[in-house]
């Protein structure tokens, strides 16, 4: 008999600090920058940083880069779920980055389409071959394109379509 499924006593604490500036530095050229340092009391702490580039091209169109580095330090649910949890894991580190272009097409509906990639080190997964028990890998490549479109039907409903592609 299986009692207590989904319940355990653990406790993590995690603290996050984090800047962010945004400069326009011309009519059409605006660069967001920032900072975050996250101290998580079972995975240490880490420094990340981010950028941005956005650069309009009139009243309804932009197009834009990002950039940033990643840490991501494991759930309670990743090291504790009965069962499936793993207390060994390590936080999961590395970098993405998008680039992409937004416009308004009519005075209701915006489309967006953008290209993204990641890369990580010590992905965090739950393993369907290992009875779903939760793992890091060594190295996790993503990539993918998203396409989205968001229609305005009045001052209380929008309808928003979205298509993401993702390889892994």
């Amino acid at each position: 008999e299986v009692t207590n499924v989904g319940k355990y006593n653990e406790d993590m604490e995690n603290t996050a600090m984090f800047i962010n500036d945004t400069w326009e530095f011309s009519p059409s050229w605006i660069i967001n920058a920032g900072i975050r340092y996250d101290d998580n009391s079972r995975s240490g702490d880490e420094t990340t940083f981010s950028a941005g580039l956005n650069k309009k091209f009139n009243e309804t169109s932009h197009a834009y880069f990002n950039w940033g580095q990643v840490f991501r330090a494991p759930t309670t649910d990743d090291l504790f779920y009965p069962y499936m949890g793993n207390a060994d894991l390590v936080p999961e580190t590395g970098e993405t980055w998008t680039i992409g272009y937004a416009t308004q097409i009519s005075d209701k509906t915006d489309v967006n389409v953008s290209y993204f990639e990641s890369n990580l080190k010590d992905a965090i997964r739950y393993n369907p071959d290992n009875n779903w028990i939760c793992e890091n890998i060594d190295e996790q490549d993503k990539r993918g394109m998203e396409l989205s479109v968001n229609h305005e039907i009045n001052d209380n409903v929008d309808l928003v379509a979205s298509y993401t592609y993702t390889r892994v």
